[in-house]
Parts: structure tokens; C-alpha cells; sequence
């Protein structure tokens, strides 16, 4: 009995430490957070003198 209340305080302590990290660093458990929004934003806008058609065409053999 003694050993199910060990692993119940372990579990419990582990899920709330969890919890608590995802909410402080959501990158870090693949959570897209405020930060990776705006470089995911960033990333999205066409820089100044870029193509407008990034198509590849095939290399004919």
C-alpha cells in the first residue's frame, strides 16, 4: 500500500511540474507560443525583392 501512495505523489508531482513549465515555456514541449507566432508571422511575409513564384521547375533529362 505504501508503495501505491509513493507512485501517486511521484505522478502527481511530475503532472503538476508539467503543467507548470508548459504554461512558462510552451516551446519547449512543441507548444506554439506568442513567440513562435510572431516568427511564424515573420516568416510568412514576402522580403522586399523575393519572387512572387517560388515554383522550382524540374530539371529535364
Amino acid at each position: 500500500m505504501e508503495l501505491i501512495w509513493i507512485m501517486l505523489v511521484f505522478f502527481l508531482f511530475i503532472t503538476i511540474l508539467f503543467v507548470v513549465l508548459a504554461f512558462a515555456f510552451p516551446e519547449w514541449f512543441g507548444i506554439t507560443g506568442k513567440k513562435a507566432l510572431e516568427v511564424q508571422k515573420h516568416q510568412q511575409e514576402n522580403p522586399e525583392g523575393a519572387p512572387e513564384n517560388t515554383e522550382h521547375k524540374k530539371d529535364e533529362i
